[in-house]
């Protein structure tokens, strides 16, 4: 059967399972990896595996300052959406097979329905879109904040998206 014509699983956004985590962090490694590493410094590849360390984010999780969202094909994880403080996408990956199908749209809607829940008062949401993310969150709506930033090695420009929370 060629790839146009395989069969698609059932795919569910939801609260990602705590037990899932380190598989989570390990799939955002490899759409990193895949999509977003190449030309990039030593500095910079050592900052991002910081940022996703598993004990770290598994300590901020417990704190309750990130929330995790993961997009499943039947029980394949195939995208992951963190959110800090429930104002700022911290992760958004979708597994390079799947992009361009709506997952990470998707995964934003839930994460975003989901914070306005917990905190009603939300009224604007953040990211530190990369080169990579830049042209999804445009599309998303969100615009930029301030000028591309160097932090690490990252290039990052800060976006916002205002009042549609």
């Amino acid at each position: 059967m060629d790839e146009n014509n395989k069969p698609q699983g059932k795919k569910t956004i939801g609260p990602l399972p705590g037990c899932m985590l380190e598989e989570a962090l390990a799939l955002v490694w490899e759409v990193f990896s895949d999509c977003e590493s190449e030309n990039l410094s030593q500095e910079a590849l050592d900052e991002f595996w910081e940022r996703i360390d598993y004990e770290y984010m598994l300590q901020r999780a417990g704190d309750g300052e990130i929330r995790f969202w993961g997009a499943f094909d039947d029980d394949y994880l195939v995208g992951v959406c963190a959110m800090r403080d429930l104002s700022h996408v911290e992760l958004l990956y979708v597994d390079s097979e799947y992009q361009r199908q709506g997952i990470a749209t998707n995964l934003l809607k839930h994460a975003f329905i989901d914070c306005r829940e917990l905190d009603e008062t939300i009224r604007r949401v953040t990211v530190n879109a990369t080169p990579y993310s830049r042209g999804f969150f445009l599309k998303q709506g969100f615009t930029a904040t301030a000028p591309e930033q160097r932090v690490n090695g990252l290039t990052l420009i800060p976006m916002a998206l205002e009042g549609k929370a």
